[in-house]
């Protein structure tokens, strides 16, 4: 797998300056002590430092997301879209992957990110979509994007859950159909609203 180097050059910078400070922290704290600790506290560095980049990687997507204003959050969570249009809600509430942002694309341009838990409301027109949800950064290698097509009318309202499956070599990011219910509005309620971006 070959990663742009300019793109994850911070992770990898910071991660060689975890395990430099930790491995050189415990070789000098073992010293001290008199003692001679050989290989482990570079191992031990080596660890952290390569868990530290392997982190800033899969964030490296990551956008700075917007809350949405109250009057959208109202709208959205009554399930009230424009005159003449449909509404899309998708939302994440899991666990997996939480911190990491996840695109949320619509016919071919970028709608919003979501982290877990947050859900965002976009309105369409009437007619047929198609829908992909991916991760970007290091975690998009490591996770299957997903893509949904569907068809919308006036006034209806689509609702779809975002939840990453984990596997042995690779996660699927499943989308969820759900029914726009007064039980998942109460949900919805209890969240943050991101707003949509390009849609």
């Amino acid at each position: 797998m070959r990663l742009p180097v300019a793109k994850y050059a911070k992770p990898i910078i910071v991660g060689f300056i975890v395990a430099f400070v930790i491995s050189g922290g415990l070789s000098f704290f073992v010293a001290s002590a008199g003692g001679d600790a050989g290989v482990i506290p570079a191992l031990i560095g080596g660890f952290f430092g390569v868990f530290t980049a392997y982190i800033m990687a899969n964030l490296v997507g990551n956008q700075k997301g917007v809350a949405a204003s109250a009057e959208d959050k109202s709208a959205a969570v009554a399930f009230q879209p424009e005159p003449g249009k449909a509404m899309l809600i998708v939302m994440r509430d899991g666990f997996v992957g939480k911190a990491v942002g996840l695109n949320v694309t619509v016919d071919g341009r970028l709608a919003a990110q979501l982290k877990s838990p947050r859900f965002t409301a976009i309105p369409l027109e009437v007619g047929s979509h198609q829908m992909e949800v991916a991760f970007g950064g290091l975690a998009g290698k490591q996770n299957k994007p997903n893509v949904e097509r569907f068809g919308t009318g006036a006034g209806e309202v689509i609702v779809y859950a975002a939840k990453v499956n984990m596997g042995a070599l690779q996660n699927t990011i499943v989308l969820q159909r759900m029914d726009a219910s007064a039980e998942l509005s109460a949900k919805l309620r209890g969240m943050t609203m991101t707003a949509r971006t390009s849609v």
